[in-house]
């Protein structure tokens, strides 16, 4: 009788001893899994609840080629302008597409804000400020956050 009580002590005890060092081993995993699933969950929010249209576009081939773009923000979510300064702009004139970043390229301005974001329903203007184009090319133009979110649109110049 004494030794089946030590016996069944020696189990119950290496099954806890066991349990506690699978416990040990798997839950970090388990929570290291679950912090992913909520970085990627958030990540897709984000990108589901940003949105921006481009509403109107202009070139103009003259004594000094300039090329403007109007981006309105249509998402439910307001973008910081250090998005927009680390976003790429995509310009180009009959298949000779290259890429600009901010103050390199192209600069913004914001319209109807005071703030540092670009809040729901205002409008975004692009100056592409080294464009090479003549009158009659097609040009392309392609704008891209940093959260992979993207609009492009082709177009003429406006002489």
């Amino acid at each position: 009788m004494a030794s089946e009580a030590i016996s069944s002590s020696i189990m119950i005890i290496g099954a806890v001893l066991g349990a506690a060092v699978l416990i040990s081993a798997i839950l970090p995993a388990i929570f290291s899994a679950g912090d992913t699933f909520g970085t990627v969950s958030s990540s897709a929010e984000q990108k589901f609840r940003t949105d921006f249209r481009i509403v109107n576009t202009y070139a103009y081939d003259g004594s000094q080629d300039v090329a403007t773009v109007w981006l309105k923000n249509v998402g439910t979510n307001r973008i910081s302008i250090y998005d927009i300064r680390s976003s790429d702009v995509f310009f180009g004139a009959n298949n000779l597409v290259s890429q600009s970043s901010w103050n390199n390229g192209f600069t913004y301005n914001l319209k109807g804000t005071s703030n540092d974001f670009w809040d729901i329903g205002e409008t975004l203007e692009i100056i592409i400020t080294s464009p090479t184009f003549v009158s009659g090319d097609q040009l392309y133009f392609s704008f891209a956050l940093p959260n992979s979110i993207r609009r492009t649109t082709t177009f003429s110049t406006n002489n």
